[in-house]
């Protein structure tokens, strides 16, 4: 392989915990036929845009199930990593550490994908990978916009005293909804970031990320009403979006 093509590798980490509080074994539950670890693993593949795929997992289940999806587990996490407090970005530095001292190659650019965020395409993850590698930008995000009624403006935080303040500083007026800017919010389906700027000691966001909207209904999966859901999103018997991110 030559230099220029070892600059450009790419790495797909699949981050799947054992424990979850919210939904136990959330990340081998089946929807629409396949596991939410086996849907993550399968759309990546499908790509064609990573020259490796990886779990993130301290569970020897969930790192039989994503060998069979056809990723690789070479290891799992310590239990350092692997607690309801644990970052993911930990989890993908030990992971890309752990790589370069078995004699892997480097990679150039990290796709997070969830399985807790199972309406991910393909074609998601180009625009994504595409995004992060573009000029003037070292990561990208995929977002959905945000339902109006939930907008920042509108947003208060309440004190000790159960007292509302408002949560944005420039919400201190009435603000009609025709004046209200769309935001937007991550929805868990794709996160990219070149290597160079985790190296550098950023997050998934890097420095300079683009975002990339994606319309349709969105589903994170973290309790059993998300999981039903989710279900009837990928049979094609719901198209509401609940989640808002």
């Amino acid at each position: 392989m030559s230099g220029s093509a070892t600059r450009r590798r790419r790495i797909a980490i699949v981050p799947a915990r054992g424990g979850s509080k919210g939904l136990p074994g959330k990340n081998l539950a089946i929807v629409g036929g396949l596991s939410l670890l086996a849907r993550a693993v399968g759309c990546a593949k499908e790509s064609g845009l990573f020259d490796y795929v990886l779990v993130s997992t301290d569970d020897a289940a969930i790192a039989e199930e994503g060998r069979r999806a056809g990723a690789s587990v070479p290891f799992l996490r310590p239990d350092a990593l692997a607690g309801d407090k644990a970052a993911v970005i930990d989890a993908i530095r030990d992971a890309l550490a752990r790589l370069q001292a078995a004699g892997e190659a480097p990679f150039h650019l990290v796709a997070l994908l969830e399985p807790t965020s199972p309406m991910r395409t393909p074609e998601i993850l180009r625009r994504t990978v595409e995004a992060a590698e573009s000029e003037g930008a070292d990561a990208a995000v995929t977002v959905s916009e945000a339902p109006l009624r939930f907008h920042p403006l509108k947003q208060f935080e309440l004190d000790e005293r159960g007292m509302a303040r408002h949560a944005h500083p420039a919400a201190g007026k009435v603000v009609n909804r025709q004046e209200l800017r769309p935001t937007y919010v991550r929805n868990g389906l794709c996160y990219a970031v070149r290597v160079a700027a985790l190296d550098a000691g950023h997050g998934v966001l890097g420095t300079a990320p683009r975002a990339v909207l994606v319309e349709g209904p969105i589903v994170n999966i973290d309790d059993p009403e998300d999981l039903a859901l989710a279900r009837r999103l990928l049979e094609g018997k719901a198209t509401v979006d609940r989640s808002g991110g």
